[in-house]
């Protein structure tokens, strides 16, 4: 790789030296140039070294977002929200493997000692008095960290923690990136957020203008920690899409779930999704099924469903979406009713990183229409990246 502005400094000195031969002798044309020779590569070696540091940088970015929410819920109160910090640390480490972390501060967290304390055993054994924390305000959360090993675009293998590949939004959930605050109510319910173990992802060309993506993953399973699994069962899944960027851009695709739980009961997730791009009409909509079976062969069954139109025109976009989710797998989800939520939404990208939004959200309680509100919700999203 070499500096343009060093070719232009021999380019120059190429052009002015024959001049300049004319008024010097030969060993001091000489000179000249060996001077001229050095200063290049000095200038060379500083270029390549400083070419090497930037390319062992990681790079950091990520997103930001702040709210003001009003609602006629009952008990609601209307205020500013600093939802969320995310940062994103990445690095190309070589050209196969590639590292990723995702670290999310929510809310303004904040820790704070107490002047209690209390007296635990270190890893020797040993007596050591530490401070205990206060109610923390908001939330620390590592959602993701992986190394992926790019072998070729047909395959490659992805460890560590990860979003789970399932439908649209659980990948494209990033605030800079959707048109919404609040996303529909089955994300998140029926497949989990986060997987910790491996995947195995790549794009294959099925034909001409056709691709398949797909991800074929195993891990821990819902309600693990970063440390271990609470049982010797691993959770497996599979996400496939099919694309046709002939068509502008047109996905549909399926994904699968199956885990095991501490109590042996077993889950299976199941759910669909498509996108469809026509000009600057986008249509996206999801529909997934939750069955979890206990040990004595009882069925209990969750599902939601969205549909969303978007339409871009210059730097504004505007829709409307319908989503809809029923729970009813655990007895204690059943004190937070589900049901309807029609959304009206007005982004505006101020610049090409700053979007300014603006939603309506009417929601429909199941069975009660005692306690149905409604959401109105103004954000200043900032994307933090290049």
């Amino acid at each position: 790789m070499t500096n343009p502005n060093i070719k232009r400094l021999l380019l120059s000195s190429l052009l002015f030296y024959p001049l300049a031969s004319f008024a010097l002798s030969d060993q001091e044309l000489n000179e000249k140039f060996e001077l001229l020779n050095d200063e290049i590569l000095i200038a060379q070696e500083q270029y390549e070294d400083t070419v090497q540091k930037f390319d062992n940088i990681m790079t950091i970015s990520g997103y930001t977002d702040v709210e003001f929410i009003a609602s006629d819920k009952t008990g609601a109160t209307n205020g500013f929200r600093l939802h969320h910090l995310s940062l994103f640390f990445e690095k190309q480490i070589s050209d196969k493997w590639r590292f990723f972390s995702e670290i999310e501060y929510e809310d303004g967290p904040k820790f704070e000692a107490e002047a209690d304390q209390v007296t635990v055993l270190d890893i020797n054994g040993d007596p050591q008095t530490l401070d205990k924390f206060k109610a923390a305000n908001g939330k620390i959360f590592l959602e993701a960290v992986n190394v992926t090993y790019q072998w070729k675009q047909e395959l490659s293998l992805r460890f560590g923690r990860f979003f789970t590949p399932a439908g649209i939004w659980s990948i494209d959930h990033y605030p800079a990136f959707v048109p919404t605050q609040e996303r529909p109510q089955h994300i998140r319910r029926i497949f989990p957020q986060l997987v910790d173990g491996i995947d195995t992802l790549g794009t294959v060309q099925m034909g001409e203008g056709t691709f398949l993506n797909y991800n074929l993953f195993t891990g821990n399973g819902e309600g693990n920690t970063g440390k271990h699994d609470h049982n010797n069962d691993k959770a497996v899944g599979l996400k496939t899409s099919f694309l046709f960027p002939t068509l502008s851009h047109t996905e549909l695709g399926f994904s699968v779930y199956s885990d095991t739980f501490e109590d042996n009961s077993e889950k299976l997730a199941t759910g669909i999704h498509a996108k469809v791009r026509a000009g600057d009409f986008t249509f996206q909509a999801e529909y997934a099924n939750g069955e979890i079976e206990d040990t004595a062969g009882n069925t209990k069954e969750n599902e939601g469903y969205y549909a969303q139109f978007k339409y871009d025109l210059s730097h504004w976009a505007f829709g409307y979406r319908y989503d809809f989710y029923d729970n009813d797998t655990d007895a204690a989800a059943l004190s937070s009713k589900y049901g309807t939520v029609n959304t009206a939404f007005l982004n505006y990208k101020s610049s090409e990183k700053v979007t300014l939004k603006l939603e309506f959200h009417s929601i429909d309680v199941e069975d009660d229409a005692a306690e149905d509100y409604n959401k109105m919700i103004a954000s200043v999203v900032v994307y933090l990246g290049e």
